[in-house]
């Protein structure tokens, strides 16, 4: 078995003499190559990967494991460089992405924010949503679809996230939810509002800090799980159905 995975390191070793792409990482998963050993690959080779979301997509889709993915990320960091003088232009660009501005949810990557995207999602309730709890949900149960087994925002713990709430709206109003993922969708199930406790069924309990006029940052107990999740703000309506946006996002590690 040792002779075995030698050879199988050496095949690795040999296929790596040029630097690793997203194909040659998916063609090392398709020749049933074990994941601790393609991991020590990644991290032994020279590796040029392109992780944009549709990207991120095509290697889960290809049988790539979010556990290589995470090291596909880990590898494409920059090494720490000498500081050099950057052009006034970009100084004032990467300036630009130090904070949140407007209405909207977003989160932070490299010390900069970006904008979550938005889904759209149909849901339904047995009840009309004209009577909204504390935490913004109704006190009918509350369900939800969005096509499509994945979200294209892709996070890491430690995530930070910020909700900035648009005019008519509070932070009381988003409801952090898990989602079921399928082959073709991911759903959502919440509520009622438990009285005791103050929080939905379903929903995921988290405290905020605000950290600029009208923003806030959600601070969560324990780290979320690897997995699909949805923020959804939830306002009175008398409707018991109707479509709108959720902000998505996956976990992968």
């Amino acid at each position: 078995m040792r002779f075995i995975t030698v050879l199988l390191l050496g095949a690795a070793l040999a296929f790596g003499q040029e630097a690793l792409n997203n194909e040659g990482i998916i063609k090392l998963v398709k020749s049933g190559m074990s994941e601790e050993l393609i991991v020590n690959v990644i991290k032994q080779q020279p590796g040029s990967y392109v992780l944009g979301a549709t990207e991120l997509v095509a290697l889960k889709d290809a049988g790539v494991s979010e556990k290589l993915i995470a090291v596909m990320l880990e590898k494409g960091k920059p090494a720490a460089a000498a500081a050099v003088p950057a052009p006034a232009a970009a100084t004032e660009s990467a300036r630009k992405n130090t904070a949140v501005h407007g209405p909207g949810l977003f989160y932070k990557k490299g010390g900069e924010y970006f904008e979550l995207i938005q889904e759209e999602v149909e849901w339904k309730t047995t009840g009309a949503m004209r009577n909204v709890a504390s935490a913004g949900i109704v006190k009918k149960d509350l369900k939800g679809n969005i096509a499509g087994a994945s979200s294209r925002n892709f996070l890491q713990n430690p995530m930070e996230i910020v909700i900035a709430p648009p005019s008519g709206m509070s932070i009381n109003s988003y409801v952090l939810l898990p989602m079921k993922a399928t082959k073709t969708d991911r759903g959502f199930n919440v509520g009622p509002v438990n009285k005791k406790s103050g929080l939905a069924k379903g929903a995921i309990a988290f405290g905020v800090e605000k950290v600029g006029d009208g923003q806030f940052r959600i601070v969560l107990p324990t780290p979320l799980g690897p997995g699909e999740y949805g923020i959804l703000a939830v306002a009175p309506s008398d409707a018991a159905s109707a479509a709108g946006k959720m902000y998505t996002f996956r976990i992968l590690l």
